[in-house]
């Protein structure tokens, strides 16, 4: 993990963009920090008419898309689906364009793992791969990238909960499973907080990751953690709630213990 921090301490500076583009792409973040992606979607959208190349607003929009998606879900919106669609193709045709970048491999990743929750059973073993591969190729591309390693941490996190039942139907039927554990898991979003300790999210799924291997004191102090973090994402809100409603469960065991 100190090589990955030592290397993303060197990070190189782009020549500026044009004016119009950043001032769309500016203010697209502008109103993506203040939780308004409806907004920041307007914004990154203007930022393409200028230049429909761009690989950063077409993955900033990928990601605005998947926050829209996100907080329809929660509000049981049939939409939700729609937009997540949105934000893969998205992310697909930013990958396609320019394979040599992280962004895309990163955004594919992302967005597939958002997906999950509408797949069948052998379409989640199918998206489960693709995420391995191209959260990995983000990764390799960018060691800085954060993000990369949480989604296919999360991935992980996820698949280590399949019975084998259905591990052996995955491998004897549709091409198998990511290897990854949950102590790989584990590795990823601590490295994951350690390039990006200020964002809640890590610490927050790290927590998650922590109590399913067993260990409710350590995701204790990563809910906590994530707690004293300001938001960064409207996800981050409603992980709030949820690392409040875990922190007094496993205060209540701890209690039960004594």
């Amino acid at each position: 993990m100190l090589s990955i921090l030592l290397v993303c301490a060197l990070g190189a500076q782009a020549a500026p963009p044009a004016p119009e583009y950043a001032a769309a792409v500016a203010g697209g973040d502008e109103r993506h920090a203040a939780f308004d992606a409806a907004g920041a979607r307007r914004q990154y959208e203007r930022a393409l008419e200028i230049d429909p190349t761009s690989v950063a607003a077409r993955a900033r929009l990928a990601h605005v898309l998947g926050d829209l998606g996100e907080d329809a879900r929660a509000e049981a919106d049939r939409r939700a689906r729609e937009l997540l669609d949105e934000a893969l193709a998205l992310a697909e045709a930013l990958q396609r364009d320019a394979p040599e970048r992280s962004e895309g491999h990163y955004a594919v990743a992302a967005a597939l793992g958002n997906l999950m929750t509408f797949l069948s059973g052998p379409e989640k073993v199918r998206a489960s791969r693709r995420i391995d591969e191209a959260a990995r190729r983000a990764a390799g591309i960018d060691p800085c990238l954060a993000p990369a390693y949480a989604v296919l941490a999360i991935t992980y996190r996820e698949l280590a909960s399949l019975s084998g039942f259905v591990r052996g139907i995955a491998r004897t039927a549709l091409g198998g499973l990511p290897k990854g554990t949950l102590d790989d898991a584990e590795w990823l979003l601590r490295a994951a907080a350690a390039l990006d300790p200020g964002d809640p999210f890590n610490h927050y799924q790290l927590a998650l990751t922590l109590e399913k291997m067993g260990r409710p004191d350590d995701a204790a102090v990563e809910l906590e953690r994530a707690r004293a973090l300001p938001d960064r994402e409207r996800r981050d809100r409603r992980n709030r709630a949820d690392a409040e409603t875990r922190l007094a469960r496993l205060r209540g065991v701890d209690s039960l213990r004594r």
